[in-house]
């Protein structure tokens, strides 16, 4: 998965797509994504539990996120 940081808003719509597909409720500690805030962006890191399966990207508002080639 790819992340692109001046797109992203921090409006963690990735982790909870991503804990309530995975896991069945809308928690971001269940997320395979963390986020960090870095100045005025944020950073994305997919843990290695992440399957691609890419509907962090589907519903990212902003268009952040994308599948890796």
């Amino acid at each position: 998965m790819i992340h692109a940081a001046e797109k992203c808003t921090g409006c963690r719509t990735c982790q909870l797509i991503c804990a309530l597909f995975h896991d069945g409720e809308c928690n971001p500690s269940l997320s395979r994504i963390v986020l960090y805030p870095e100045a005025l962006r944020m950073r994305a890191e997919f843990t290695p539990e992440c399957d691609e399966c890419a509907r962090c990207a589907k519903f990212c508002p902003y268009g952040a996120i994308e599948k890796g080639k």
